[in-house]
C-alpha cells in the first residue's frame, strides 16, 4: 500500500466510519503514536459519539493487521515500522531444482504487511527487488502448494542467482528498504561466509523475544502472530539477521512451553509435525504421525481452491439416509441462525463447508470442533485437516459421534478472530429421502459480517 493511498472514509455524515478513520490517522503519521493520541485525532477529524470511545478506537487498532503496537506504548503503520529489518532465507534442493523460493512466516510477512488484512485493505501484488547489480525486479507472492508461500521470481532474479552457483544451505538475504513503497533488497551469502558468533546471538535474542510474547498470551500466540511481533518490535533490525523462525522455534521449544501451560496448543505453533516419543510425554499417549501441511488422506473434494465443497452422502445417493438437523449460531448474533441438515455418513469437514456456505463467508481461516462445547478444550477438539490436533475434521464421520436432539457442541472459525459458533442438535431423521446433503433448510436473519467494523 503506497504512502499516499488512504483506506476508503465513510462518506455518511450520520455514522462516520471509525476504523476508516482510525487507520488513516496512523497512516497520516510520520512517527507512530501513542493509543491517546490516536483516540485524539480520530475524535477532531469526527466526534467519537459511541458510548465509549476509547473501546471504539480499541477495537479498531485490535482488528487491524496494519496497526501495529511498536513495544514502547506507540502504534504505527506496518508497512513503515518494518523499514530496516533484515531477514534470512536457506536455500534448499527444492528451490534451486524447482526456481521456487519458499518463504517463512516473518518474510512472507515482511514483504506482503498486509497478507491478513480484510479484503478492502489487503495488498499482495508483486514487490520490487533490487539486486546487488542495481537492477530492480519484481516478485509476485505465490502458493507453492503444501500450504507453503514464496515466489518463483522472475527471469532477472534467476539470471543474477545462477551466476554465484548458490547451492543448498547457502541463504538469500531481503531487506526491507521502503515497506510503503514495497521496496526491497535482496543479497546472496554462501553458508560458509555465516559469522556462526553473531548468528547465534541473533538467534537467542530472537528466540528469547518470542518467548517473552508467547508467556505473556493467556492462550499462547500462533507463529504467525509472533513473526508480526517481532518484526513491528524492531527485533530484525540489525545488518545480520538470525536464521528463519521455523529453525528456532523448534519442537524442543514450544513443547516445553505447553507443558507449562498445561494443554494441547499445536494449531499455534511451527509447522512442524511432532514426534511419537514428545506426544506421549507431554499428553499420555501415542502419537498418530500426521503430515498436517500435506494430509494423505484429503479427498479431492476438499482440498484447497476453488473447487473446495463438501463430498455429497453416498447413503443418501442410493436411497433414504439418517440425517441430522442442526442449527448454528453465532454466540456474537444469537438471533441470527441457519438450519443445516447432513447425513450421518458425510464429515464434519463437510459440515464445516456448508456452515461457511450458509454464512456466505470466505474459507480462508483454519477451524476447529470442540465437542465439549468449550474453546481450547484439548480433549474434544476436531481441527481442520491443516490444524496440528490429534483429531481432524475429514476423518470424523458425523455418525460417530453419537448426536441426540438438544446436544450442543462448538465450531470455532479463524483462530486469530475466534468467531464462535454454537451447534446444536434440533432433530434427527432416521428415514430422509434420497437426495443431496448436506444441505441448508432454514434460516433466520442477516448473516454477520466476517470480518465486521468495531465502530460500535
Amino acid at each position: 500500500m503506497s504512502a499516499k493511498k488512504h483506506p476508503p472514509v465513510s462518506k455518511s455524515k450520520d455514522k462516520p466510519n471509525f476504523t476508516a478513520l482510525t487507520h488513516q490517522v496512523v497512516l497520516d503519521s510520520p512517527e507512530p503514536l501513542p493509543f491517546d493520541e490516536v483516540l485524539w485525532r480520530v475524535n477532531a477529524l469526527a466526534p467519537i459519539a459511541t458510548k465509549n470511545p476509547e473501546n471504539t478506537i480499541r477495537g479498531a487498532v485490535g482488528q487491524s493487521r496494519l496497526i501495529v503496537a511498536t513495544g514502547d506504548g506507540r502504534y504505527g503503520w506496518k508497512p513503515r515500522v518494518i523499514n530496516g529489518s533484515s531477514l534470512r532465507v536457506t536455500l534448499s534442493d527444492t528451490h534451486l531444482a524447482r526456481q521456487a523460493i519458499g518463504f517463512g512466516y516473518e518474510v512472507r510477512d515482511a514483504l506482503w504487511p498486509s497478507f491478513f488484512e480484510i479484503q478492502l485493505r489487503e495488498d499482495r501484488a508483486p514487490v520490487h527487488l533490487q539486486l546487488p547489480t542495481g537492477a530492480v525486479t519484481h516478485a509476485p507472492l505465490e502458493h507453492l502448494g503444501d500450504m507453503k508461500w514464496g515466489t518463483t521470481g522472475s527471469p532477472e532474479l534467476w539470471q543474477w542467482l545462477k551466476t554465484l552457483n548458490p547451492a543448498a544451505g547457502d541463504h538469500l538475504i531481503f531487506r526491507v528498504l521502503d515497506g510503503e513503497a514495497r521496496r526491497y533488497g535482496v543479497e546472496y551469502q554462501p553458508r560458509a561466509s555465516r559469522d556462526e558468533n553473531v548468528i547465534a546471538e541473533r538467534n537467542e535474542a530472537i528466540l528469547q523475544a518470542a518467548l517473552a510474547y508467547f508467556r505473556r498470551r493467556k492462550s499462547g500466540a500462533a507463529i504467525w502472530d509472533i513473526c508480526a511481533h517481532l518484526l513491528s518490535t524492531g527485533q530484525y533490525k540489525h545488518p545480520i539477521p538470525p536464521d528463519p523462525l521455523s529453525e528456532i522455534w523448534t519442537e524442543e521449544v514450544w513443547g516445553t512451553e505447553l507443558e507449562k501451560k498445561g494443554y494441547r496448543g499445536g494449531w499455534m505453533l511451527a509447522s512442524a509435525s511432532g514426534t511419537d516419543s514428545l506426544v506421549k510425554e507431554l499428553f499420555g499417549q501415542t502419537a498418530n504421525l500426521y503430515d498436517d501441511e500435506n494430509p494423505q488422506d484429503l479427498p479431492g473434494e476438499y482440498q484447497p481452491g476453488p473447487g473446495r465443497r463438501p463430498r455429497p452422502s453416498r447413503e443418501a445417493q442410493q436411497g433414504e439416509a439418517r440425517t441430522f438437523i442442526c442449527r448454528v449460531k453465532h454466540k456474537g448474533f444469537p438471533k441470527v441462525w441457519r438450519d443445516i441438515e447432513i447425513a450421518e455418513d458425510q464429515t464434519l469437514e463437510d459440515l464445516h463447508l456448508i456452515i461457511q456456505e450458509a454464512f456466505e463467508w470466505d474459507d480462508d481461516h483454519l477451524y476447529s470442533f470442540f465437542m465439549s462445547g468449550k474453546a481450547w478444550d484439548g480433549r474434544t477438539e476436531i481441527g481442520a485437516p491443516w490444524a496440528e490436533t490429534d483429531q481432524h475434521t475429514h476423518q470424523v464421520v458425523i455418525g460417530s459421534l453419537d448426536l441426540q436432539p438438544t446436544r450442543k457442541f462448538l465450531y470455532l472459525f479463524d483462530y486469530g478472530d475466534g468467531h464462535e459458533f454454537d451447534v446444536e442438535v434440533m432433530a434427527i431423521n432416521s428415514a430422509a429421502p434420497s437426495g443431496d446433503y448436506p444441505r441448508i433448510v432454514g434460516e433466520k436473519g442477516k448473516a454477520p459480517p466476517q470480518y465486521p467494523d468495531f465502530d460500535e
